[in-house]
């Protein structure tokens, strides 16, 4: 066989694993970069709350999630960094905007605003882990995904019967 001809065997065959690859990558990708977004609106949402609520139901709710998503923050960044992907390192403007309206609510609504949000969030966060610790690839991430996962679910349900009052 030409050399030539041994190049591009090589090629075709190596060529699907190369996707998988990138796929895998890309998915790992996706999820980090949701997550950090998610983890990062938790925390400045709780400082809000923490600063201006009123409702003691809602700041004790809001110190937890202070504590426990920074503590996930830090799991996640060692994660990613395991895995070789980079973190955003702030909110994208649909986090910011949320953010800006929970601060700019008035001193009657800030608590039950704030945890309004706590429910969509913690939903879509759970919803986030989820997925990635069953069908991401496997690597520091998807056991970061499993270890945070078991805390969003508790998470979720406390603010639902926070809510539910």
């Amino acid at each position: 066989m030409t050399l030539t001809f041994r190049l591009c065997l090589l090629f075709l065959l190596a060529a699907p694993a190369f996707a998988a690859d990138e796929a895998a990558r890309q998915k790992a990708t996706d999820f980090a970069a949701r997550a950090a977004m998610a983890n990062m609106f938790e925390v400045e949402a709780a400082k809000i709350e923490l600063a201006k609520g009123k409702a003691e139901d809602a700041k004790q709710f809001a110190g937890d999630m202070l504590k426990d998503h920074e503590r996930a923050g830090a799991t996640l960044a060692d994660a990613a960094k395991e895995d070789g992907i980079s973190l955003p390192a702030s909110l994208d403007d649909e986090h910011n905007k949320k953010l800006e309206a929970l601060n700019q609510s008035d001193q009657a609504n800030l608590d039950q605003a704030y945890l309004s949000t706590q429910v969509a969030a913690h939903q879509e966060a759970v919803a986030l882990f989820h997925d990635y610790s069953r069908n991401g690839p496997d690597g520091a991430l998807k056991r970061a995904s499993q270890k945070i996962l078991p805390d969003l679910r508790m998470h979720l349900t406390k603010i639902q019967g926070l809510t539910s009052k």
